[in-house]
């Protein structure tokens, strides 16, 4: 059971922004899911978009913390790179519903003031193009513009989860992971 009552209401609203949609959904749904007043959401949150902002900002923060931890590792870049795409594909498979608001409303940072979420959207690529440039460095891998190959990887892991969710064809999700690290060992 879940304590925290931000927690709470961030589980909820992803139950019925995934089903309802974003602009579908009303505060007092989300405070219906969570089994807690509307009032308790407004001591939390200061608006639903707030609320939508929180969930990006949680989902794009564990990806950046493992990406931080696996900077710190002794690994190479493949395996650096397997590890983070392997997490992430679990994560996705694991929290559907979530996937389906980051794919359907990844949209929302652009039409509103959101510059948390687009700086979520732009640290991973940049992570991505550290950890790229010291392993061009060591000469693990090729000579190459790094910022173009993090974005290749970006784009990559995006897109495979939105053909997948888009199509409702989840299967492709459990064989994205060796195929995206295959891709990217062999062109890097």
């Amino acid at each position: 059971m879940i304590t925290d009552k931000k927690e709470l209401i961030r589980e909820a609203a992803v139950k019925v922004i995934a089903r309802e949609g974003f602009y579908n959904t009303k505060t007092s749904k989300i405070a219906e899911e969570a089994g807690v007043a509307v009032g308790t959401i407004y001591n939390y949150f200061q608006s639903k978009d707030e609320i939508l902002e929180y969930i990006f900002e949680v989902e794009f923060e564990k990806r950046i913390n493992y990406l931080k931890k696996l900077d710190r590792k002794d690994l190479s870049i493949y395996e650096k790179l397997t590890m983070f795409i392997e997490k992430h594909f679990q994560e996705i498979k694991n929290n559907l519903d979530t996937a389906q608001i980051l794919v359907r409303e990844k949209e929302f940072p652009k039409t509103s003031d959101f510059s948390s979420i687009l700086s979520y959207l732009n640290e991973i690529p940049s992570l991505l193009e550290s950890m790229l440039e010291e392993a061009k460095e060591k000469g693990e891998i090729r000579e190459q513009n790094p910022t173009i190959t993090a974005g290749l990887i970006f784009g990559a892991l995006q897109g495979v989860v939105e053909k997948s969710l888009r199509t409702n064809n989840l299967e492709l999700l459990d064989s994205a992971e060796e195929e995206v690290i295959n891709f990217f060992k062999k062109g890097i």
